[in-house]
């Protein structure tokens, strides 16, 4: 008996997601701003080996996709703090499910344990192991 296989057929949003997180950078500054807004600084701060051009590149390709807001407050100094938008926070789960196929700490119920909590309890897991 001859096997039937169905053709395989590429989404076109998959290839849009890719496109967009695939960028070297891109993952971990959304993960930075899911957890809460930020300025230009904390996010270098947060992510030292990115350069400030590429940082800057990042953020406004973000917001011109309407994942990221930029709210500039009059100084002096004058601050910006950089925001995800609803559509850019509706990454949320998508990145928390990376996470748990990453080996990320989760409890019995297979929910992942919040970084805070997870260091606090010391199930905090080796970030510089390869994944399998």
């Amino acid at each position: 008996m001859t096997e039937t296989r169905l053709p395989l057929h590429s989404c076109s949003y998959t290839e849009d997601v890719f496109n967009l997180l695939g960028k070297r950078w891109m993952g971990p500054l959304i993960d930075l701003l899911l957890q809460r807004p930020a300025r230009f600084s904390e996010l270098h701060a947060a992510l030292p080996a990115l350069s400030k051009r590429v940082l800057s590149d990042r953020l406004s390709e973000l917001s011109d996709l309407g994942q990221v807001e930029r709210e500039v407050s009059p100084g002096p100094p004058v601050a910006v703090t950089y925001r995800l938008t609803e559509s850019g926070q509706r990454l949320g789960p998508a990145m928390d499910a990376l996470r748990v196929w990453a080996g990320a700490p989760v409890d019995d119920n297979g929910d992942l344990i919040p970084h805070t909590q997870a260091t606090e309890h010391g199930t905090e897991t080796d970030h510089s192991a390869p994944l399998t």
